[in-house]
């Protein structure tokens, strides 16, 4: 394990890289930089890693964490090319990439399963209260000439569309053939096109209340569409997704429970970042797990014992260790 003997040395080291500095023991405290990635700033990714990051530098000051800007699809491959240390990601992405299954088919080597942060995904579609279907069914059955909205293409909410879409034998490109429109914006220019009349719907992903469509709610009568049982089976199948219950009463108006398709976040870190460190982070996490919870209402479903729980990734050794110490893992 590498040693510095004075601090300039490790200054001028974080001067010129914010990449992983090999961990070293000043005293009782082990000293670490590393280069994490959320998701987009504010949303779900790069929550759990600010939080996360809070919840080790309490506990270990020295390990700096940089939480940069990225994407869970992304993140993946630059976890595996070292150019990010540590990331947030999607139990799906994860579960497709362990299995080698497209678009998730690239080299992922390199990346480690850390821990599962256990917060609840859903993938919905949520429509204009006038729209002349109810279910997601009906919508592809009728061929309903819809004007949808979701994120660019790539992204984790595109691509479970994208699947579920598959899973019918259907493509984007099928619901322009029928006369629709597929627009790939960010969540407040959805929300613009819906007020403004040149949108009917928008195919989204939220984990608890999404502030973009509490704003909607208030100023459009919306509903959401149900996914039907044999549908909803062939999405799990396609994307590693469980059905879960969102809630009545979420959102003004969604007054009834909808069963949607449900991914959980996952935290990853690269296969080289050192044992001590691995194992440091999640102990941590494990130990303050109440304080993780109140960094953001979307983590308030994490537990200590859950963190080791439907991952697919192989587990980092240092995170490991841990898990079998304290009968989280066997």
């Amino acid at each position: 394990m590498k040693r510095f003997k004075c601090a300039t040395v490790l200054f001028a080291l974080m001067l010129v890289s914010t990449m992983f500095v090999p961990a070293a023991w000043a005293g009782s405290q082990l000293r670490a930089i590393m280069r994490a990635g959320g998701g987009a700033v504010g949303g779900a990714g790069f929550v759990m890693l600010t939080g996360l990051s809070k919840v080790v530098k309490g506990v270990h000051p020295k390990i700096d964490m940089t939480v940069v800007p990225g994407g869970w699809v992304g993140n993946l491959a630059r976890v595996n090319s070292g150019e990010l240390d540590i990331a947030s990601t999607s139990n799906t992405l994860c579960a497709m990439a362990e299995k080698g299954e497209a678009p998730m088919d690239k080299d992922y080597s390199n990346v480690r399963a850390l821990m599962n942060v256990q917060d609840e995904m859903y993938y919905f579609m949520v429509a204009r209260a006038d729209l002349p279907v109810d279910s997601v069914d009906e919508l592809i059955e009728k061929k309903y000439p819809v004007r949808l909205c979701t994120l660019s293409k790539g992204s984790i909410t595109e691509m479970e569309f994208r699947l579920a879409l598959k899973s019918r034998g259907l493509s984007w490109d099928d619901i322009k053939s029928w006369g629709g429109e597929v627009n790939f914006v960010r969540w407040g220019d959805a929300v613009s096109l819906i007020k403004d009349g040149h949108a009917d719907m928008i195919c989204a992903a939220a984990v608890g209340k999404a502030g973009w469509l509490m704003e909607l709610t208030t100023v459009r009568d919306m509903k959401v569409l149900k996914w039907g049982d044999d549908l909803l089976e062939k999405v799990n199948q396609s994307s590693g997704t469980l059905t879960r219950v969102m809630k009545a009463g979420i959102y003004r108006g969604i007054d009834y429970d909808v069963k949607c398709p449900c991914s959980s976040g996952e935290i990853i870190i690269n296969a080289g970042v050192p044992d001590e460190v691995a194992y440091a982070i999640v102990e941590a996490m494990a130990g303050n797990a109440k304080e993780y919870q109140d960094h953001h209402a979307a983590l308030r479903t994490f537990t200590a014992e859950g963190m080791a729980r439907n991952i697919s990734l192989p587990i980092h050794p240092g995170a490991l260790k841990f898990y079998q110490k304290v009968g989280y893992h066997k």
